[in-house]
Formats: C-alpha cells, structure tokens, sequence
C-alpha cells in the first residue's frame, strides 16, 4: 500500500503545527527572504491554511484558499 503525495502532505503539515509557531514562522520568513514587505497575506497564513484550516492547498483553488482564510480572521 503506498501512500498518496495529499496523504503525505497533510503528515508533514501535522508535524509543522507540532513545531512551528506563527511568531517563529513571520520572523523566519523574513530572515531568509521569503517576505520583503509586509502585504495583506503573510507566511503564517500559508501555513495557516495547510496546517490550521486544514485545506487542501494541492487541490484547492487559489480563489477558496483566499476565501478560507478571509473568513477564518473575521
């Protein structure tokens, strides 16, 4: 039985939420680059939707991912 590329995706996203904190994530992303400037969308909302809200950002469109997490903050 081998396990699916989503299977293993929602794993490793349990794991992240075990280790990584939105504090720790914002800060990161900022040391190596990956955030510039700050915008309406962060690093910790990515993680907070694989992680957090538990979508499926593999399959899921960019459109509900935005839709998700707007609601998610409100």
């Amino acid at each position: 039985m081998s396990i699916s590329v989503s299977d293993e995706l929602q794993l490793f996203a349990q794991e992240i939420q075990n280790f990584l904190f939105p504090n720790f994530l914002r800060d990161l992303a900022r040391d190596v680059g990956f955030v510039q400037r700050t915008s309406k969308y962060q690093a910790k909302d990515l993680v907070a939707l694989c992680v957090w809200i538990n979508q499926n950002v593999a399959k899921t469109s960019l459109t509900r991912l935005c839709s998700c997490l707007e609601s998610s903050t409100i």
